[in-house]
């Protein structure tokens, strides 16, 4: 299988190798892959920095499930992933980098009902929900939290992988939207979205860095990884200034 996967590498890099060119040179490429519920907040800031570092660096950036991502990864469709821990046989091959840890929260607009006043989980149930789609991390962890308090998701509750369809209807409605910390981060700093005071207990989920085991480091590759992890911090930072 590992002699297998650097054929379409070598494909890859031959095609590069032929491809056109600005000013002459030959273009590096990095394919990032990034849950859409961690790419809000660690992206963003990091991919600005490394466009400025790397000037005309190809960046493709893929946003999928998890299963999906690490299954490219392995693959040798995507150079890093942006993750969470998975099932050890989603990561065999693969290294992962704790970055950093995000709880679920409950968030909704500024006006909702349960903003004016402590909530309770139990009391967001009794409003529209929007929660991450079947398979996916946040997911189990908030059935899990539910099930801990002897409660279960409504089945009309609205699956979604999309933050801006999310982040939308939560802001433009009563919808409450369950999702990690990270998701909603820019939001609520925008005061777009609040957070319920809806305690967690039990839902940090791990963030990190995906590589493969196999795969020859690359100049971008090293970049990207430095400038995320700069980021974490920042946050990190950022986050116990607030509490």
């Amino acid at each position: 299988l590992a002699q297998a996967l650097r054929v379409p590498e070598a494909t890859d890099a031959s095609a590069q190798a032929v491809a056109p060119v600005a000013g002459g040179e030959r273009l590096e490429r990095l394919r990032i892959g990034a849950l859409p519920s961690v790419a809000p907040s660690l992206l963003p800031q990091a991919l600005a920095r490394l466009r400025a570092q790397r000037q005309g660096l190809q960046i493709l950036v893929k946003s999928a499930a998890n299963a999906v991502l690490l299954d490219d990864l392995r693959a040798g469709e995507l150079d890093v992933v942006v993750g969470r821990m998975s099932d050890p046989s989603l990561t065999s091959g693969l290294s992962f980098e704790l970055l950093h840890t995000e709880p679920l929260v409950f968030v909704a607009r500024p006006g909702h009902p349960l903003a004016r006043r402590g909530a309770s989980a139990r009391a967001a149930l009794a409003y529209p929900l929007v929660i991450y789609a079947e398979g996916t991390i946040p997911r189990h962890h908030t059935e899990s939290f539910l099930a801990s308090l002897g409660l279960a998701l409504p089945a009309d509750a609205l699956q979604t992988l999309d933050v801006a369809v999310a982040s939308a209807l939560a802001a433009g409605s009563d919808s409450i939207w369950i999702t990690p910390l990270g998701a909603a981060r820019n939001d609520l700093a925008l005061g777009r979205l609040v957070r319920l005071r809806i305690a967690t207990p039990g839902t940090d989920e791990p963030v990190g860095l995906l590589l493969r085991t196999d795969a020859a480091p690359s100049p971008a590759r090293g970049a990207l990884v430095a400038l995320l992890r700069d980021e974490a911090r920042r946050l990190a930072a950022e986050s116990k200034r607030r509490h």
